[in-house]
């Protein structure tokens, strides 16, 4: 059986930082957060809005983190959230298997073309 691996990229904010939570006791299954958390706001120097006090999480949020605010995960670059990604998903991914069947592709697709070029002649 493969195992699954779910990444989670969201806003940081209670509801944002809630969610794999909450999708872990509806569905049973985890998800790693990949961003947005509070060191990569700082990390990133992105710019937190007031978060909203209406939210049921709010209180929580402040009690973890000390204030009550808001990023949102469209303010970090596209190419910064591409490298997080890629550093999850290369952490996940035995990459000597892959270069195994690569090699393999290539040294059959070899095959194919040389039996190609047999059968034309």
């Amino acid at each position: 059986m493969r195992r699954v691996e779910l990444l989670y990229c969201g806003d940081f904010d209670p509801t944002g930082e809630d969610i794999p939570r909450a999708f872990e006791a509806n569905t049973g299954l985890g998800l790693a957060r990949v961003a947005l958390d509070w060191e990569q706001v700082e990390r990133y120097d992105l710019p937190p809005a007031i978060g909203k006090t209406t939210d049921s999480r709010a209180a929580a949020f402040v009690e973890r983190h000390g204030r009550l605010v808001q990023v949102e995960l469209e303010a970090l670059p596209p190419d910064v959230l591409r490298d997080l990604l890629l550093a999850e998903l290369v952490a996940l991914v035995d990459v000597s298997t892959i270069d195994g069947v690569r090699e393999r592709e290539d040294v059959e697709r070899q095959e194919l073309l040389d039996l190609a070029a047999d059968y034309g002649d």
